[in-house]
């Protein structure tokens, strides 16, 4: 009996006397005990839902011509650091790259979250997914020290050193697009409405240069090509690129609002 006990605890990580019941309710057939505290443990997660997940760990990983970025979120920065949290975020990445977004709500994934979340007593969630594939260039990548924001870039041209330099630029620099073309005409207007306000009153002779000189401002603060290079602030991002292109990028920061 101590044997089965040390073997569930070992497959399931649940402690002894949880162990003991799943055992006693089915029949100390081992396989039923592991499906009985998987279940359990789903129960219990489910009970975690008003609770607020704010740490967790941000992802990344390229394979040739695809790359996938996630956020996986738990109640804890304790949590996030150990082994088993660490071994979700892969798996919620190995899941990403083979079917997108998609991998969010797999049963591969959901299972799992729902095991490690019983075992841990945390709320745990796979909060978000992006799967980025090439469209004629390099996919590159930079993570933060801490973990907690990421970047994939693809550039037209393969340069390692470049690519992490850019990936660290947007990392840094938090651009809304590329190029001004790609600004949405929404939060395009939201400035102008902003700038509008600021600057009522002001003689109608004026007012007008007075916001093509904010909007400026606001491009070369939103817009990557546009943006002072954080290496040199002489240069733009435009000028560091010489002629090679970034074709899109992706970035997750910890706890931000899922619109990437």
């Amino acid at each position: 009996m101590l044997d089965t006990i040390k073997d569930l605890r070992e497959r399931t990580g649940a402690g002894i006397m949880d162990c003991k019941a799943a055992l006693a309710a089915s029949g100390n057939d081992i396989e039923k005990a592991v499906d009985f505290l998987r279940k359990k443990g789903m129960a219990q997660a489910a009970k975690r839902v008003g609770r607020e997940a704010k740490e967790g760990l941000v992802g990344s990983r390229i394979d040739g011509k695809r790359a996938a970025i996630v956020e996986v979120n738990c109640e804890t920065d304790f949590v996030a650091r150990t082994d088993e949290f660490q071994d979700l975020l892969r798996l919620v990445l190995s899941e990403t790259l083979a079917s997108g977004e998609a991998a969010l709500t797999a049963a591969k994934v959901t299972d799992r979250v729902a095991e490690l979340s019983g075992k841990i007593g945390e709320k745990i969630v796979a909060k978000r997914a992006k799967l980025l594939e090439a469209k004629s260039g390099t996919l590159f990548t930079y993570i933060h020290a801490n973990n907690k924001l990421g970047i994939l870039v693809e550039l037209s041209l393969n340069d390692a050193a470049l690519g992490k330099n850019i990936a660290m630029q947007i990392a840094a620099s938090n651009p809304l697009c590329i190029t001004r073309a790609e600004v949405p005409p929404a939060a395009l207007e939201r400035e102008k409405a902003i700038y509008r306000e600021e600057i009522k009153g002001k003689p109608e002779n004026i007012v007008e240069k007075i916001l093509q000189g904010k909007l400026e401002k606001f491009y070369q603060n939103s817009c990557l090509l546009e943006q002072p290079y954080i290496k040199d602030d002489k240069m733009t991002v435009k000028q560091v690129l010489a002629g090679a292109e970034v074709k899109q990028f992706v970035r997750f920061q910890l706890g931000e609002a899922s619109a990437a």
